[in-house]
């Protein structure tokens, strides 16, 4: 349809003001069942029932101008409104949910304000004083619920919103803690796997030089018997490093694994 006078233009803006308040009304009622804030709810639903009566004097302005149903669609409400029910379907909280939905509502409201103004003037020089008295009271009416949405975010909505974000933070830091932790636990038993080994050769190897040591030398005789080798480090390094499993039996802790606990 083109646009050849300021009446066709009138005309074409209360189209798109219908279509937009259709829109945005359904849009609220399916999301009116998730609302848990008293106060919010009753704005939302106070912004409905202006919403049908300005949808009913849209259409007696319409009918009076000899404006036909074209089947307008508003782009840019409607986009406004795809755009708040994408990121609500994206926040888990219900405390995020109900400020993302009066961020939603602002600005399909801050958009309806600025074209009911728009109407407004057009209206008045066109003589419609009918439809100029609609468009100052949805402006008014506008203006007002946008100033309670705003007072009821700053003061309950979004403090609510912060302290479950940051609940939700605290417990993804427990969780990572808990997973570093297990993983430092599974490092120990791989740790002490490994020294339990090493305990096993280094008592193999001392065994067999200690059961060396005890045989008579055939080159050199001695009245008391061979003098026996200390080992690696000595008897009191392996003595320091001794210590019993649960069935009682004796190991020896690695040299390393010492070290490693006394750094600790």
């Amino acid at each position: 349809m083109s646009i050849q006078s300021p009446q066709e233009l009138l005309l074409h803006e209360l189209h798109g003001i219908e279509d937009a308040e259709s829109e945005a009304s359904q849009a609220l009622e399916e999301q009116m069942e998730e609302v848990e804030n008293s106060k919010l709810r009753k704005l939302l639903e106070r912004r409905l029932k202006q919403g049908e009566r300005l949808q009913k004097e849209i259409k007696r302005n319409l009918q009076k101008l000899n404006g036909e149903s074209e089947g307008r669609e508003n782009e840019a409400a409607r986009g406004l409104i795809r755009d708040s029910l994408r990121l609500l379907q994206e926040v888990e909280t219900p405390e995020m949910k109900e400020a993302v939905l009066i961020a939603g509502v602002q600005k399909l409201e801050h958009y309806c304000i600025a074209v009911w103004g728009t109407v407004r003037a057009m209206a008045e020089e066109l003589g419609v004083d009918d439809l100029v008295q609609t468009m100052e009271r949805a402006v008014e009416e506008g203006y007002e619920l946008d100033e309670e949405l705003t007072k009821l975010a700053e003061a309950r909505i979004n403090p609510s919103a912060l302290e479950a974000g940051e609940g939700s933070d605290e417990e993804e830091e427990e969780e990572e803690d808990e997973d570093e932790d297990e993983d430092e636990d599974d490092e120990e038993d791989e740790d002490e796997d490994e020294d339990e080994g090493e305990d096993k050769d280094e008592d193999k190897e001392s065994g067999s030089r200690q059961q060396a040591k005890s045989k008579p030398s055939s080159s050199r005789k001695s009245s008391g018997g061979g003098k026996q080798a200390k080992g690696r480090g000595g008897e009191s390094d392996l003595k320091s490093r001794e210590y019993r499993d649960q069935k009682g039996e004796v190991h020896h802790h690695t040299r390393g694994y010492m070290e490693r606990r006394g750094k600790k």
